[in-house]
């Protein structure tokens, strides 16, 4: 709002209540905000004689919308102690630049955390740890962060958070940009997957909505050796879809065994197995990245120890 009764400043104001706030910067002599305009995106743009007293000026305040943002691996179970790594990319789709671009955990997680910048084009780390960055438009930021936990930590969806300080925070999108952490006093399982697409770009396409297709998920145990139970769900979303798993001969690609619902396997420390996953249309399946994904989980006596997951639509 601006006031009629006095200096002719832009305030804003909690729609609660609260303290107001002046947005414009400071004014030349006579100067004053002559109009002003919020777009849907929570930024204000006005006009102002801000810098020049006989000229005015169009300026922007506000936070500018959230960076995209994703993280790889899905899922990581470490010994309490041990530092669970894991990448991070974020992209500023906007026109300005973000800057001050941090990646955090929520509260109430027990465990220490260190998040840093690395080389978009080698993933090779890069600057100082625990240091914002800035984001040109248009423009890719990588990242390499990690949790140590100080105490057990059952498996655990962890919303990881992107921010910058001109812009609103990324919101949480399992399998997107969370980590499915998890700590144990013992050694446990710990599968890095990473599903790949026909497309190679993350999304599982079926022709119509009577159709099939596949997707490849590729593993490594980093952990102990155990015996896992791997499996394809769609998580609370219900897609009209039918979902079959395998584990696959890394040479071949071919099914070791027919597609099930399940398949249990015993993974050695540092084995590579790999899997395939087919997915059948009984209806439309509208494109919902966010919320529509098929999610292949890892089970060490009933608890994931590795997961990554892929957008499915029907065209």
């Amino acid at each position: 709002f601006r006031p009629t009764s006095s200096v002719a400043n832009l305030f804003r104001v909690p729609i609660g209540g609260g303290t107001a706030e002046v947005i414009n910067g400071e004014l030349s002599a006579f100067g004053g905000v002559a109009t002003f305009v919020q777009g849907d995106n929570g930024r204000v743009v006005y006009v102002a004689n801000e810098e020049l007293a006989a000229d005015a000026q169009v300026f922007s305040s506000g936070d500018l919308p959230a960076p995209a943002a994703a993280v790889l691996p899905g899922s990581r179970s470490v010994v309490v102690g041990d530092t669970a790594t894991a990448f991070a990319t974020m992209i500023n789709t906007n026109s300005f630049p973000l800057e001050g671009c941090s990646v955090a955990t929520p509260p109430g997680i027990p465990t220490d955390f260190f998040y840093q910048t690395t080389d978009p084009a080698t993933n090779g780390i890069v600057g100082t740890p625990n240091t914002p960055a800035t984001i040109a438009p248009g423009a890719v930021q990588t990242f390499i962060f990690g949790f140590t936990p100080v105490d057990i930590i059952n498996p655990t969806e962890v919303p990881v958070t992107f921010d910058c300080v001109n812009s609103i925070a990324t919101a949480p999108v399992e399998g997107v940009n969370t980590l499915l952490l998890s700590a144990s006093q013992s050694p446990v399982a710990d599968i890095v997957a990473l599903g790949a697409t026909p497309t190679n770009d993350g999304i599982v396409t079926l022709p119509d909505a009577a159709s099939s297709a596949a997707f490849a998920v590729a593993t490594v145990n980093v952990g102990s050796a155990a015996t896992v139970v791997a499996g394809p769900d769609t998580g609370a979303a219900t897609p009209a879809l039918s979902l079959a798993i395998c584990e696959t001969n890394p040479a071949d690609g071919q099914c070791l065994a027919p597609p099930a619902a399940t398949v249990e396997t015993s993974v050695a420390s540092n084995a590579t197995p790999t899997f395939s996953v087919f997915v059948t249309a009984t209806g439309d399946v509208p494109f919902d990245p966010a919320n529509t994904r098929i999610r292949v989980r890892f089970l060490e006596s009933g608890e994931v120890r590795g997961s990554t997951s892929v957008a499915v639509q029907t065209q």
